[in-house]
């Protein structure tokens, strides 16, 4: 039994929704940075991924996911700046589509 009187339409059954989200543009500096030196992060043999996230300090840093601790050592401790948190994340590997 339900208390709502007019409870929200049930959408569970129309089907698959097209997601098409506009090209993101960066909002802050940080973000800013993150599009300019993600790709040459990327290109760092080992580095699995980069992003906006908190540093030590509480500010945002950018953050670098690594296979190991010997790509970490290679990484800069900033870039212009902005700290860099590295997490070691080990192989990551994509699914496979279904």
């Amino acid at each position: 039994m339900c208390d709502i009187e007019d409870p929200a339409p049930d959408f569970s059954k129309s089907g698959a929704v097209q997601y098409s989200p506009a090209e993101a543009e960066p909002e802050g500096a940080v973000e800013t940075l993150l599009a300019r030196e993600a790709g040459r992060l990327l290109a760092i043999p080992g580095v699995t991924s980069v992003g906006v996230g908190l540093g030590q300090a509480g500010g945002e840093a950018l953050v670098v996911g690594v296979t190991d601790a010997g790509v970490a050592a290679r990484l800069p401790s900033e870039v212009d700046g902005v700290p860099i948190v590295v997490t070691v994340t080990g192989e990551v590997d994509a699914l496979p589509q279904r």
